[in-house]
């Protein structure tokens, strides 16, 4: 295929990205009878876009490349997170009014929430919503503001204002790091901000962190521990043994 202009040669090099997942630089070179080294301008071109994202030797779609690490992720203590979500999800009763922040604990316990009936569901993040809305009798409310493409989610100035038109039952919030002295703290300061921001707007918080996140330390603090009611963790390797935390919170504790 000879398309010699940069232009339509860069928009078939993304719909063929779009079409199948992922490409290589070879073959677009031989598909287009260019160079190796024209083809990378023309992806280095449409990552500065935010088109896609480049990988070696080729390049792969921006949400290919965020799925891709999201389900590497999640398969991090996967049978612990399930657990944590189950017994998470008993707090919850018909008619309440829940905040949920985005991570791959949050996301399975808002698989178990969309087995519950009749709730509002608020959430900066569309894979949340989506989930949430396989069940007809929930509300959904995704939190708009800044659309950040690589992590799927909204954060930023606007989507805490927004946050701050609602307030709920509960905050389910991920962890990035759990400290007995400390609190509960993340490595994204935008992202603990959102999660700050859903605690103050909630009657109660319910904090999920399998049992790696125990005994951790992250950049930023999201909550100290008079701000959380709940902690529901894992223990299957006696991850709690020694710790002791702070008497107002309620530690959760799931069997995998």
């Amino acid at each position: 295929m000879d398309i010699s202009n940069s232009v339509d040669r860069r928009n078939e090099i993304l719909a063929l990205i779009q079409a199948n997942g992922r490409v290589y630089v070879n073959e677009l070179a031989d598909k287009f009878q260019v160079s190796q080294e024209t083809i990378r301008r023309d992806l280095n071109k449409l990552e500065d876009y935010r088109l896609i994202k480049k990988i070696h030797g080729g390049a792969v779609s921006s949400q290919f490349k965020f799925e891709h690490e999201f389900n590497e992720r999640a398969k991090i203590a996967e049978a612990e997170k399930r657990a944590i979500a189950e017994k998470a999800v008993t707090l919850i009763q018909p008619g309440d009014t829940v905040f949920v922040d985005l991570g791959s604990t949050t996301l399975e316990f808002a698989r178990q929430l969309a087995t519950v009936d009749q709730l509002t569901v608020i959430t900066n993040s569309p894979l949340i919503a989506n989930v949430c809305l396989e069940n007809d009798s929930i509300d959904v409310v995704l939190i708009g503001g800044q659309f950040i493409g690589s992590k799927m989610e909204c954060l930023g100035a606007i989507a805490l204002n927004n946050i701050e038109a609602f307030f709920a039952d509960y905050a389910i919030i991920g962890a990035g790091a759990v400290n007995v002295q400390t609190g509960v703290m993340d490595q994204n300061v935008n992202e603990a901000a959102i999660a700050r921001k859903m605690i103050a707007q909630s009657r109660k918080c319910i904090v999920l962190a399998d049992e790696n996140k125990l005994r951790g330390h992250a950049m930023t603090l999201v909550a100290k521990w008079p701000e959380i009611d709940y902690l529901v963790t894992s223990d299957s390797g006696n991850a709690l043994e020694g710790l002791v935390f702070p008497a107002n919170v309620n530690v959760l504790v799931a069997q995998v």
